[in-house]
């Protein structure tokens, strides 16, 4: 007969005493700061495929290169980070069928959209013109020797200039925009003769380590379109770029600035006073009066600072013991992360015009959106 299973006892047994623990207030407070907040961020798939290069808007679109999804002709594709919906397709006829993913590709937005710049490896050396709120290519402009990496709007898009590098031809260029190819005025350029009376800073003077001019780099207008700071790319095997401010439409020379390695992108501060820039990994601000340079405490390779408030979006393509990057909002004044998320991949970041969203999208077609907290 096979042996019951005993129930537990239902009398009733005295217990050993126990302490009770009585947690102070500033832990309590403590605690509750350490608890996990409602993310402000939002992940969505605006297209699919990889795109070889995009470019997000002051409105939240985003234009690509897709080599994978050429048929008959060269195209973009324009999609948005905030709506659902295929992307809309704008063909850009005349030119050859050459369509690989390792090709460059650049384009800039006109701070209403009005208007969107491009270039790429496989069109024709000039500089393509499109409408995209009517989906249609206007023209070519710009003829070009070598491919203009960087192209930028100034801020009430009275100007607009390219920048190219790889190369001792490569130039920085700057335009008057009219609404047609034939209305950009050419204004002044710049090429590697100005070196010989370029002002340098003490940390230039006598380095002999500075390598060979390789071109012009990321490229930024000041607010109030007075001045444009640029990189200055130099090639050597312990080289270090320089960060130039021209003044505006003169492209005249009004400061050159030693940075630490390579110089992936640069972003004014709302006031003006600071160029925020990516250095190795790192972010630093150069003051734009005294010319001094600080470090601050982040790193990244892509920076975009709010168009109002004492804010920048970055995105740091590596984390410590993780393969996974990050993309975060932080405070300039105190220097501190308000908000970050895991991403990698990340193609383009900037904020919107109003500031009340930062966009980041990678190229596989994972856009990142943070609504600030701020009004």
């Amino acid at each position: 007969m096979p042996t019951r299973i005993k129930r537990p006892s239902q009398e009733i047994a005295p217990a050993q005493s126990k302490a009770i623990t009585v947690l102070s207030s500033s832990l309590v407070l403590r605690g509750l700061r350490e608890l996990p907040q409602t993310s402000r961020w939002s992940v969505k798939q605006v297209f699919s495929g990889v795109g070889a290069q995009l470019a997000v808007s002051p409105l939240g679109r985003v234009v690509l290169y897709s080599a994978e999804t050429r048929e008959s002709s060269q195209r973009v594709e324009i999609a948005d980070a905030e709506l659902s919906g295929a992307p809309n397709v704008i063909t850009v006829p005349d030119e050859p069928f050459i369509a690989h993913p390792d090709f460059p590709a650049a384009f800039a937005w006109a701070p209403e959209e009005q208007l969107l710049v491009a270039a790429s490896g496989t069109w024709q050396p000039e500089l393509h013109l499109f409408d995209p709120r009517s989906q249609t290519f206007l023209g070519r402009f710009g003829a070009f020797r070598v491919y203009p990496t960087h192209l930028c709007w100034s801020e009430d898009g009275k100007y607009f200039a390219a920048a190219s590098d790889g190369s001792e031809n490569a130039k920085l260029t700057l335009w008057m925009p009219g609404d047609s190819p034939e209305k950009f005025e050419p204004l002044c350029e710049m090429d590697r003769r100005v070196f010989a009376d370029a002002p340098a800073t003490d940390q230039s003077e006598g380095d002999d380590d500075q390598g060979n001019f390789y071109g012009f780099g990321a490229t930024a207008f000041r607010p109030g379109e007075r001045m444009l700071a640029t990189v200055l790319e130099f090639d050597g095997d312990w080289s270090d770029d320089c960060v130039l401010f021209v003044r505006v439409p003169t492209l005249e020379i009004s400061g050159r600035f030693e940075t630490t390695g390579h110089v992936t992108q640069l972003s004014w501060s709302s006031d003006g006073r600071r160029l925020i820039f990516c250095a190795s990994g790192q972010v630093h601000s150069l003051d734009a009066e005294s010319g001094r340079i600080t470090s601050l405490p982040f790193a990244a390779e892509m920076c975009h600072c709010h168009p109002s408030l004492p804010l920048c979006g970055f995105y740091n393509s590596w984390l410590k013991n993780s393969a996974a990057g990050r993309i975060f909002v932080a405070d300039l004044q105190r220097n501190t992360i308000i908000d970050e998320c895991r991403a990698e991949g990340i193609d383009d970041i900037r904020w919107s015009s109003d500031g009340r969203t930062f966009y980041a999208v990678a190229r596989d077609g994972t856009a990142y959106l943070f609504e600030s907290p701020l009004p």
